[in-house]
């Protein structure tokens, strides 16, 4: 046996996760790194890790001008370290990162703070390189309801605007931390395929930030991408408590394609680096929304993700999924052929 990627392989098992590594586009839908973390230690993870794409969250819950310094920060940083990674902008740049053995960063928005109220500056941050947006955070705004709302309602009259505003850029709207009507709606009006890119199945655990059966089948129906989130609270009913592993992950992608098909899924960890998850931050997120089942009261920050995932280790899922026996095909859908089709689809490129 062989101990690798977090687990004891035969040697047979070992071989192949090591050639779907390497032959496979692999996306995380979501990374979470805050600027503060954006440094060499960071991107020493992302190397390690070499996936080919990461939709990584620059602006979230920050205005105009902050969110500016965000892109500068992680456009300066990646230009100053081409090893490991580039801005990327295009479809085209996710075979180029797989051919040159470097990561694709896409940048993107979790709710839409730095706009301002005009969403006229999306198109500023367009071209600054943002390609992926949530409508919406936790709470109400004024393009719609975030799913921390005790009612549930959808778009707003504005919001329907904005969404075709996302289309017309080429962005690909997000709908993790949307609500229930909203998603519904944004996946009704949107022209284009849609996500949630961190997220998990509400009929494991029901939880507001994990996805119904309605809001899935809607994303689907759409030729759309539920991501599978690297957290505890979604993963398991006593995650808070007890933790989780890859395979609770694993469990809620194998929900999901019974649920809608195996072409409805990906990874999306929204995992960041883990100095971010100090008990002080947390303590204050947990004040902020008690309803996001990230972190419970005893601030637990070391059982907040699933063992083995993080920044640096994003590569281990790819030994569970081909230890849970699943296909050659079905890995290479699960792991970014899925979102590829969804950005193909999005992106003007």
């Amino acid at each position: 046996m062989i101990k690798e990627f977090g687990l004891e392989l035969t040697e047979a098992e070992h071989e192949r996760a090591a050639r779907i590594r390497k032959e496979f586009v692999y996306w995380n839908l979501c990374d979470s790194t805050t600027r503060e973390c954006g440094d060499e230690i960071y991107l020493d993870q992302v190397k390690a890790s070499n996936v080919t794409a990461i939709n990584h969250t620059v602006c979230y819950s920050v205005d105009f001008a902050e969110g500016v310094k965000n892109i500068a920060h992680w456009t300066r940083l990646y230009d100053t370290h081409p090893e490991v990674g580039f801005i990327a902008k295009s479809y085209a740049d996710i075979a180029r990162a797989q051919q040159e053995q470097r990561t694709a960063i896409f940048m993107g928005f979790q709710d839409v703070t730095a706009l301002e109220d005009d969403m006229d500056k999306m198109k500023v941050f367009y071209d600054l390189g943002i390609r992926f947006v949530q409508p919406t955070y936790q709470d109400r705004n004024l393009f719609g309801d975030g799913c921390g709302e005790r009612y549930q309602s959808g778009l707003s009259n504005l919001g329907i605007k904005f969404i075709k505003k996302l289309d017309e850029l080429g962005i690909v709207i997000d709908t993790s931390h949307v609500g229930i009507g909203t998603t519904i709606d944004c996946a009704t009006i949107s022209e284009r395929p849609i996500m949630a890119t961190h997220t998990a199945a509400r009929g494991i655990v029901d939880t507001p930030r994990n996805k119904t059966d309605d809001e899935i089948k809607a994303i689907a129906a759409k030729g759309g991408v539920i991501g599978i989130a690297g957290k505890s609270g979604f993963l398991k009913k006593d995650g808070l408590d007890t933790g989780s592993t890859i395979n609770d992950m694993i469990d809620h992608v194998v929900y999901i394609a019974n649920l809608v098909g195996i072409e409805h899924v990906g990874i999306g960890t929204d995992v960041g680096d883990l100095r971010k998850y100090s008990p002080d931050r947390m303590a204050e997120f947990h004040a902020r929304h008690p309803e996001v089942a990230i972190i419970g009261p005893k601030l637990r920050t070391d059982i907040m993700h699933p063992k083995d995932v993080g920044p640096g280790t994003l590569h281990y899922i790819i030994a569970y999924l081909a230890k849970r026996e699943f296909s050659d095909d079905e890995i290479r859908m699960v792991l970014g052929e899925n979102a590829n089709r969804v950005v193909k689809a999005v992106f003007k490129d």
